[in-house]
This record gives structure tokens, sequence and C-alpha cells, in this order.
């Protein structure tokens, strides 16, 4: 099936509220429509992950990007458009609770993760609820087949890129004015780092 046709047959399950299997720039996640309460919660239990815990909300537009980072205070938006798309995810304050199916214990945080992807991928239009599709500590899955069985026999849809680089996205928390909290350094610390700083913010790293 070419990739068109994987990424329509995505849309598809999503658009029926299931969960689907995604490539990003690091490795494999699973993912769901973030506003259809139905399918955030399937995506919860195919998971084992407790609603208490915060999941990514994932977009591949740049049209959902620019709504997910409208309401940040300038500069802080110019640095978020700065990482991404790319391999990181991006915390900040979500104070209307817009994107509380995502957050957790914590309604009112998002952590924005935007791939940098092919062009084509660019149709699928909606913001989607994430995580990696491995189990809870296991490995991070660079190929559908390191995806667990058990994750595999509960979607919709899968988009298959091959073998992806397989080191997890960066993490950083910038919602404390002037600094930066990176939580996961992914495949690039340094190059993060260096960013973050040109900013002028104070980075505490792991």
């Amino acid at each position: 099936m070419s990739l068109t046709d994987q990424i329509a047959s995505c849309r598809q399950a999503l658009a029926h509220g299931e969960v689907v299997l995604v490539p990003t720039d690091t490795v494999y996640g699973v993912a769901a429509a973030l506003d259809d309460g139905d399918a955030v919660a399937r995506l919860y239990a195919l998971k084992g992950r407790d609603r208490s815990q915060p999941c990514q909300v994932l977009c591949f537009s740049a049209v959902v990007l620019d709504t997910m980072t409208s309401h940040l205070p300038p500069a802080l938006r110019a640095l978020v458009h700065e990482l991404l798309p790319g391999t990181t995810t991006c915390i900040v304050d979500d104070p209307s609770g817009r994107y509380a199916a995502a957050g957790g214990a914590d309604p009112t945080s998002l952590g924005i993760r935007a791939p940098a992807m092919e062009a084509t991928f660019q149709t699928i239009d909606v913001p989607l609820i994430a995580t990696s599709a491995n189990d809870p500590g296991g490995p991070d899955p660079r190929t559908v087949s390191d995806v667990p069985d058990h994750l595999r026999a509960g979607l919709g849809a899968i988009i298959d890129l091959g073998e992806l680089p397989g080191v997890a996205s960066a993490v950083v928390d910038l919602r404390a004015v002037g600094q930066a909290t990176i939580i996961r350094p992914g495949p690039d610390r340094g190059g993060l780092v260096h960013r973050l700083e040109s900013h002028g913010l104070r980075v505490r790293t792991p």
C-alpha cells in the first residue's frame, strides 16, 4: 500500500474513533483523535496507561500547530516554532484546558509534539493524543515489528515508514518564565541546549 493510501486509511480510522499506529521523526506511536472522548479512553486502555499520566498532543499539520500555539506569548511562541516541527516535545501552559484530555492529572498543561515529516502527512489535519507504541518501560519502537503484539491487535490502521531513528523525542518544560527544564534529552541534547540558551533561557538538565 502506498504512503498516500496508508495515510488515507489512518484518517478514516481516526474519524471512526479508532486507535492508529503512526511514525514520527523519532519512534512509532499510538494515537487517537484528541476531540473524541471514546477514542481517548480507548487509547489509554490499549496502552494500559493510567488516566493521571499525560500524553503528547501530536500534530502533523502546520495549521493545527499554529492553532495550538496561538495562545502563547509572542517570545515563547517564536521559540516553540523554532523547535517544531522537530524532535522535541514542548510542554507549555494551556490555561483554557482546550487540550485537557491529554494533560493527565494537570489539565492546564500541554505537551506539543510536531514531528518533521514529508508533506503528505499534512492531510492528517486534526490534533491527536499520542504516546509511544511500547509497553511501559519497554524499548522505543523503531519498526512496526517492534510494537508489541497486543498493541497491534487493537489498531484500526498502521502507517509503516520502515525503520525510524529509534531515539525518543526530547521533552522540555517551558512553563516557567525565563527557564527551560529538559526532562528527556532526546537525540540532540547539545543542539537543544544551545537553541534554548540563544533565547535567553536558563536551562536545567537531567
